[in-house]
């Protein structure tokens, strides 16, 4: 459990350093290796994006992306689903506020 508790505790820290202050995301939390991140938009396309790079992540309630890594994940696995999932976000998040912008100007 020490490695659950120290990896997740290393993927929260990184997910609020690397997105946490970004428009569109809301709160990261979590215990352990059970995760969440929700953003202020439904975010289902998400799950296929991660498939495709190997990674399988579940969206709930339409805006909360649930990570539920095993309990042997490591910190250096953690470091390659952030080295993905980091930019799926970042990208996803600038999709959704581009119209807004968008709209803003006209």
């Amino acid at each position: 459990m020490e490695n659950a508790v120290r990896t997740g505790d290393f993927i929260r820290g990184e997910l609020a350093r690397q997105i946490g202050g970004m428009k569109g995301v809301r709160e990261i939390r979590g215990q352990g290796l059970m995760i969440g991140i929700e953003l202020e938009y439904p975010c289902g396309e998400l799950v296929q994006q991660a498939l495709e790079r190997g990674f399988l992540i579940n969206v709930t309630v339409d805006n909360v992306i649930r990570l539920l890594p095993p309990l042997i994940f490591r910190t250096e696995e953690a470091g390659l689903l952030l080295a993905t999932l980091v930019p799926l976000i970042t990208q996803f998040l600038d999709r959704q506020s581009a119209p807004q912008a968008a709209a803003q100007t006209a």
